[in-house]
C-alpha cells in the first residue's frame, strides 16, 4: 500500500469517529487548556530519570489518577524505554511482572499478554487509544510510553481476551524546540541511528522520528535491518480544540536468527515424536537459523484524533486510525522428532501474510451533580474492521534434519508459489459504552461501566465461499466497582468484570481452519490496594481470580475446539517512582496459579497452563547520587519460575535469572548536552527459553512451541541534545 492510499484511508477514517479523554503525559512545558492537555515528555533524562506516572487513561473514562483506579495499572514511562535502550515493545514489555510475551513467527512478531491469559490480534493491543494489530513489529523509538491495564477490560473497550489492554503512547510534539541525535551500537555489530526533533510555529506543532539500524546480530552472519520514520503533529484550532494527527512507516527484517522449536507434536504412529521439551541450546550456535530465513515486516498507521473542551465539565474526543500490516514469514521451525535432540528443519510459516485494521472511537465525558451527588459520567463507542489474509497454497518447506548437539546450516531451497493471498477472515466489533463514578462522599465511590457489544466474525475458503460466520448482536460487558479512601494516600476497591470475546479462530492444519469458534464469557473478582508513599513513589498490590474458556486441537481428529476452562488465581505487587532523591525503582513481582479445569481428560485437568510461570520478578534500579555529578547505575532483574511446557505436564522449562547492568553518565559538550550510555543484557549469557506456548498460540497446530532467549549482548550509545 503507498503513502497516497493510505493518507487518503487516514483522512476517511478520521471523519468517522473516536477518542478517549485528553491523555496525561508527564512533560516539559506543556500547554493546558481547561480538560485538553497537549504535552511533549521532556527529551531526555540526564541525573534522575522520571519513573513516576501517576495518571493513565482509562479508556473512555479519560484520565485518571492511578492512585484511584479501581483496576490494576501499570506504565512504564519513556525514561525507562530510553534508559533501558529497548527499540521495541516486546523488549519493553517484559520489564513488566504481570506480563509475559508470547513469541510466534520471529524477530519483533508476539502477543503480549498479563496474568497468563493470551491475548489476541487486535482486541488487547491499542496505539493511543485505538485497535491496532498486536502480532506486528512495533517499535518504541516513537512511543513516550506504554500503558497496560491488566485483567480483563471488555466494559471498557469491547470484547477481547481477559489479557488486559496494551495502549502504545505516541510522542507528542514539544511547546520547546527539541533535536536529539543517539548513536547505538549493539555487540555483534548492529548499528542504529536516530533522530528526534520537535517544533512549534504558532498553532502548529510537529513531530519526527527517524530511526535506522542495520547489522549483524548475536548469530555470527545474521542480519538485522530496521527502519523508523513517523511524524505526529498538532493543530491547535482554538483554545478548546485539539487536532492530532500521526502517520508512521516501520519495517524490521532479520536473518539467521534461531529459529522456533516444536516439540511434543501430534503423531497417529506414535513415531517420529518428541514428548519433552528439550535443553536450552546455546542461541549463538550457528545452525538453529539458517541464513536465508527470516522475517521481514511492514507496518503503516495513520491515526487522527479531535479533542474538544466545552467548558470545565464536558470534554469530548473523536478518532480513528487506520493500519496495515504484511508479513513476510520466512523464518524456520525446529520441529523435534526424538528426545534425543533429533529434528527436522522447515522455512516459512504458513501463518497469516496480511493483517489490516481501521479503528474507531468517541467518547464525551462529563462531571454532574444528580441529588447533590458528583457524578463522572461516560458517555460513547469504540471498535474495529480487521482483515485477514492468508496464502492460497502453503510455502513451507523442509529443508532437512539435524541435531541440537550440532545443529547444521542446510541447502536452502526455493520458497514455494504461494498462489496469491485471499481474505480469509473478517472480524466486525462494535460497542456503545455507559460509564458513571458515584461519589457518595470524599471517601466512598461506586463505579459502573457497562458495554453492549455487536460481534460479526465471517472465514472464507480460497474460493471466496464462507465457511463459518458467526453473529451476535447486544452482547453486554458489566464492570462494577467499590472504591474506598480510607486516608488521602491509600485507596482500596473491590472489582467484579464479565467480559465478552471473539471466539478463537482455528489455525490452519486443523479439520475447522480458519473457523471462529462461538463467542467467549470471561470473569473476573479483584481485590486492591494502592499507596502513595510520597507524590513520587505509588505501591500497588491486587488479588485475583480470573476465569476464561480454553481451547485447543483435540486428538485424534485434531479438531480445534473448547476443551475446558482456564482459572487463574493470583497475587501481584508493583511499585514505581522515586524511592528515595538518589534511587528511583520499577516493578514488583506477580504469583499466578493458571490451571486448566473440566477438560475430561485426566491426563490435562488440573493441569498448569502451558508457558504460565507460577512466580516472575521484574525490579529495575536507577542509582544516581548527587555526588556522581551526572553519573548513574542501573540494574534489571529478570526472574521466572518453572513453567509447564506441555498440556499433560511431563515436561518444564526450567526456571531462570537474567541480570541487566549498565551505567550512564551526562556531561557538557559544545556548549550542548550529551548522555552516554553502557549496558549489559544477560550478564551472566544464561541459556533459557524466553517463550513457551501451546502451539494452537503461536500457529503450530497439535505441538508446542518455545523461542530462546538472547545471549549476552552488550549495548551502548551516546545522546546528543542540541
Amino acid at each position: 500500500m503507498n503513502l497516497r492510499t493510505i493518507v487518503a484511508g487516514g483522512a476517511s477514517v478520521l471523519a468517522l469517529a473516536s477518542a478517549d479523554a485528553a491523555r496525561a503525559q508527564q512533560a516539559q512545558g506543556a500547554t493546558q487548556v481547561p480538560g485538553v492537555t497537549v504535552t511533549g515528555e521532556r527529551p531526555s533524562f540526564t541525573t534522575a530519570p522520571n519513573l513516576d506516572t501517576p495518571i493513565a487513561t482509562m479508556g473512555p473514562l479519560g484520565a485518571k489518577l492511578i492512585l484511584d483506579t479501581p483496576q490494576s495499572v501499570t506504565v512504564v514511562p519513556g525514561d525507562l524505554i530510553v534508559s533501558l535502550q529497548t527499540h521495541n515493545v516486546n523488549d519493553t514489555l517484559r520489564y513488566l511482572p504481570s506480563v509475559e510475551i508470547r513469541d510466534q513467527q520471529g524477530f519483533e512478531i508476539s502477543r503480549p499478554q498479563s496474568r497468563g491469559f493470551q491475548g489476541s490480534i487486535v482486541q488487547n493491543t491499542r496505539m493511543d487509544g485505538l485497535n491496532v494489530i498486536g502480532t506486528t513489529a512495533i517499535p518504541s523509538e516513537n512511543l513516550a510510553a506504554i500503558q497496560v491495564l491488566n485483567g480483563p477490560s471488555g466494559a471498557l473497550y469491547g470484547p477481547e481476551s481477559p489479557a488486559g489492554v496494551f495502549d502504545y503512547i505516541l510522542k507528542r510534539p514539544t511547546d520547546a524546540p527539541l533535536f536529539d541525535y543517539t548513536q547505538s551500537f549493539q555487540s555483534g555489530g548492529l548499528l542504529t541511528e536516530q533522530i528526534d526533533a520537535s517544533d512549534r510555529v504558532g498553532p502548529v506543532g510537529v513531530r519526527l522520528n527517524v530511526v535506522h539500524g542495520e547489522g549483524e546480530s548475536y548469530v555470527e552472519g545474521s542480519n538485522v535491518n530496521r527502519t523508523l520514520a513517523s511524524i505526529d503533529m498538532d493543530f491547535h484550532i482554538d483554545d478548546k480544540t485539539v487536532l492530532e494527527a500521526d502517520y508512521s512507516h516501520y519495517q524490521a527484517s532479520a536473518y539467521g536468527l534461531p529459529g522456533s522449536i516444536v516439540y511434543d507434536g501430534a503423531s497417529t504412529s506414535g513415531a517420529n515424536k518428541s514428548t519433552r521439551l528439550p535443553s536450552a541450546p546455546d542461541p549463538t550456535q550457528i545452525g538453529l537459523g539458517q541464513p536465508d530465513a527470516g522475517t521481514d515486516i511492514s507496518t503503516e498507521t495513520v491515526l487522527g484524533k479531535i479533542k474538544h473542551q466545552f467548558n470545565a465539565d464536558w470534554s469530548l474526543e473523536v478518532g480513528g486510525l487506520y493500519q496495515n500490516a504484511i508479513r513476510r514469514l520466512y523464518g524456520i521451525t525446529n520441529t523435534m522428532t526424538d528426545n534425543l535432540g533429533d529434528y527436522t528443519v522447515t522455512k516459512n510459516f504458513t501463518a497469516v501474510p496480511q493483517f489490516t485494521v481501521g479503528s474507531n472511537s468517541a467518547f464525551l465525558n462529563g462531571h454532574v451533580q444528580v441529588l447533590g451527588f458528583a457524578n463522572d459520567v461516560s458517555i460513547g463507542t469504540n471498535g474495529f474492521i480487521n482483515g485477514q489474509y492468508s496464502h492460497r497454497d502453503s510455502i513451507a518447506v523442509t529443508l532437512g534434519a539435524s541435531n541440537l548437539a550440532d545443529p547444521m546450516v542446510l541447502p536452502n531451497k526455493p520458497t514455494p508459489s504461494n498462489g496469491g493471498i485471499y481474505q480469509s477472515a473478517n472480524v466486525f466489533e462494535q460497542s456503545i459504552v455507559l460509564g458513571d463514578t458515584l461519589h457518595l462522599n470524599s471517601q466512598w465511590a461506586v463505579q459502573a461501566v457497562i458495554n453492549t457489544s455487536f460481534l460479526h466474525s465471517t472465514s472464507y475458503s480460497t474460493t471466496g465461499a464462507v465457511t463459518s460466520s458467526d453473529k451476535r448482536d447486544g452482547v453486554v460487558s458489566p464492570t462494577v466497582s467499590l472504591l474506598y479512601k480510607p486516608l488521602p494516600n491509600l485507596s482500596l476497591h473491590a472489582t467484579w468484570a464479565q467480559s465478552i470475546e471473539e471466539g478463537d479462530e482455528a489455525l490452519a492444519g486443523a479439520p475447522n481452519a480458519n473457523q471462529f469458534l462461538a463467542p467467549y464469557h470471561d470473569e473476573e473478582y479483584e481485590i486492591g490496594a494502592k499507596y502513595a508513599f510520597s507524590p513520587r513513589l505509588l505501591l500497588t498490590v491486587d488479588a485475583f481470580h480470573m476465569t476464561r474458556p480454553y481451547a485447543t486441537n483435540v486428538a485424534p481428529t485434531n479438531v480445534f475446539e473448547v476443551v475446558g476452562e482456564q482459572r487463574n488465581n493470583g497475587v501481584e505487587a508493583f511499585v514505581q517512582g522515586e524511592a528515595t532523591p538518589d534511587l528511583s525503582v520499577f516493578g514488583g513481582l506477580t504469583y499466578i496459579d493458571a490451571r486448566l479445569l473440566d477438560s475430561n481428560n485426566p491426563l490435562t485437568t488440573s493441569r498448569r497452563i502451558v508457558g504460565v510461570p507460577e512466580v516472575k520478578t521484574d525490579l529495575v534500579f536507577d542509582y544516581h547520587p548527587s555526588f556522581a555529578q551526572g553519573g548513574a547505575v542501573t540494574l534489571a532483574v529478570n526472574y521466572e519460575s518453572d513453567r509447564a511446557a506441555t498440556d499433560t505436564n511431563n515436561s518444564y522449562a526450567p526456571a531462570y535469572v537474567t541480570l541487566d547492568p549498565g551505567v550512564r553518565y551526562g556531561f557538557d559538550y559544545g556548549g550542548h548536552h550529551a548522555i552516554a550510555r553502557f549496558q549489559v543484557l544477560n550478564v551472566t549469557d544464561t541459556h533459557y527459553y524466553i517463550s513457551i506456548a501451546d502451539g494452537n498460540i503461536v500457529g503450530s497446530p497439535g505441538a508446542n512451541t518455545a523461542y530462546l532467549g538472547a545471549p549476552r549482548t552488550y549495548s551502548a550509545s551516546l545522546e546528543f541534545q542540541f
